[in-house]
C-alpha cells in the first residue's frame, strides 16, 4: 500500500552550507555551520553535529545568499556518529529562501 506524502510543498536534494543559531540545553548560544540534506519553501532536513530537541527554535543563514530565517526543530530522525538529522520548519512558507526552481517531487534544482 503506497502512502500519500503529506508535505505541503516539493522538496529538493540539495547540499546547501547554512550557518545554524541557537541555544543549548543549558540556554548557552551556539552556532554552527551545517548542511542540508532536503528542502521545501517550508524547511529543511539539516545536518547537524549539535544536540538539539523537538520544539527548539533556530535561526538559520543560507551561507550562499546571506538569507535570514527563523525555524523550529519538528523532527529528529538518523543519527549518525557524530551528527543527527533534524527537520525544521518555518513559521510561514518562504518559497524565496533556497533560491531553487520548481520542479517534479524529488527533482535536484540545478
Amino acid at each position: 500500500m503506497e502512502v500519500p506524502d503529506r508535505r505541503r510543498a516539493r522538496r529538493w536534494s540539495l547540499d546547501i552550507p547554512v550557518y545554524v543559531y541557537g541555544r543549548g540545553a543549558n540556554k548557552e548560544p551556539f552556532h554552527e555551520e551545517a548542511h542540508t540534506l532536503h528542502v521545501n519553501a517550508n524547511g529543511a532536513l539539516l545536518l547537524l553535529s549539535v544536540p538539539v530537541r523537538k520544539g527548539q527554535k533556530l535561526h538559520l543563514t543560507n551561507s550562499l545568499t546571506q538569507q535570514e530565517q527563523d525555524c523550529m526543530v519538528v523532527y529528529l530522525g538518523t543519527r549518525r556518529s557524530r551528527t543527527v538529522e533534524a527537520g525544521v520548519a518555518f513559521p510561514e512558507t518562504n518559497s524565496g529562501f533556497w533560491q531553487v526552481q520548481a520542479g517534479p517531487e524529488g527533482e535536484t534544482a540545478g
